[in-house]
């Protein structure tokens, strides 16, 4: 039985890891902190809660541009990762626990590690393929390949952005209550 198997010399991954820039690593550092940070239950306001989801759909978007620059099927695969996995995420994993105060401006934001693991794939996927662009591998030029990273990265930005709908509608919800509860005071004091 003839099984390929990718065997990696150890002197390559030393180079590759040599030849990675530093602020490559300082980013690396910075991610596992604010992933870390998501892990913790927390309030946050309003304005930065949104910051997370609608800025990591920016830095997915700007990926693809650098990566294989904005191209019909790139974006197009970009664009159903981004569908199905808002639709999905928001269906199956919204977290009903998030809550928001419409006087502070705030959400309460119970932690979850599955931010810190989405962050680091992103990271990961985007490393490698800079390090497969430094190696010129030919992969990059496979249309299947360009398709297939496309879609995860639209996959990864729709995990950010069905938690940004969550938010959205927990907003929604606290103001109908308030104004509903609001038009009950002025209905009893009446």
């Amino acid at each position: 039985m003839n099984q390929h198997h990718l065997k990696v010399p150890p002197q390559v991954i030393a180079q590759i890891l040599t030849h990675t820039p530093i602020w490559v690593y300082g980013l690396l550092i910075a991610l596992i902190i604010f992933g870390i940070q998501q892990a913790r239950s927390r309030t946050v306001n309003a304005v930065l809660a949104y910051f997370l989801p609608f800025g990591m759909i920016a830095l997915s978007l700007a990926g693809i541009n650098s990566s294989f620059g904005i191209q019909p099927t790139s974006l197009a695969m970009w664009a159903i990762g981004l569908l199905l996995m808002t639709g999905i995420g928001f269906k199956y994993f919204r977290d009903d626990r998030v809550t928001f105060n419409r006087s502070s401006r705030v959400f309460f934001i119970p932690g979850s590690w599955v931010p810190f693991f989405v962050i680091m794939a992103i990271f990961l996927s985007k490393y490698l393929f800079g390090v497969m662009r430094a190696l010129n591998a030919d992969i990059l030029s496979n249309p299947a390949f360009v398709a297939t990273l496309s879609f995860a990265y639209g996959c990864f930005s729709g995990y950010f952005s069905s938690r940004a709908l969550n938010l959205m509608i927990k907003a929604k919800a606290s103001s109908s209550t308030t104004t509903q509860t609001d038009s009950i005071k002025i209905t009893t004091d009446v």
